[in-house]
């Protein structure tokens, strides 16, 4: 396999990148930085979660490669048919790894989303209250 990302450079520093940002959201939300609208939340969390959807169909396709077929059967045709069928499936650094990666990720960031949410409505609540103990 072509280097230890498979030939995939590109995409693993897309997850990389993904990644770090994700991890960058709960940290914000974990520290009370980060307090977003329920609706823009909810709104943000569903665009991930689509994302996740469209990752499947590529995962579909990318599971399809295990049985890659037309190459030809002498020894260059299996070889290549070889080389596709490992770029797909790696443990590590073949396709089907990283689409099930970022789909991880994902799923933690559309959470760090409804995580936020979750923080508005209790500072809104802590507001109320407050102004509740205000007036009487």
């Amino acid at each position: 396999m072509a280097g230890a990302d498979g030939g995939f450079a590109a995409a693993a520093e897309g997850l990389r990148a993904v990644r770090s940002q994700t991890q960058e959201i709960n940290q914000q939300v974990s520290a009370g930085m980060l307090a977003l609208d329920p609706e823009v939340a909810e709104r943000a969390a569903q665009r991930v979660e689509g994302e996740i959807r469209e990752l499947s169909v590529i995962l579909m396709r990318a599971n399809q490669l295990n049985r890659l077929e037309g190459l030809g059967d002498y020894p260059d045709g299996e070889q290549l048919a070889q080389r596709f069928i490992d770029k797909a499936t790696h443990p590590q650094a073949g396709a089907i790894a990283m689409v099930r990666e970022m789909q991880k990720i994902l799923l933690e960031q559309a959470q760090a989303f409804r995580d936020a949410a979750k923080d508005y409505r209790a500072t809104d609540d802590q507001i109320a209250q407050d102004l509740q103990r205000g007036i009487q």
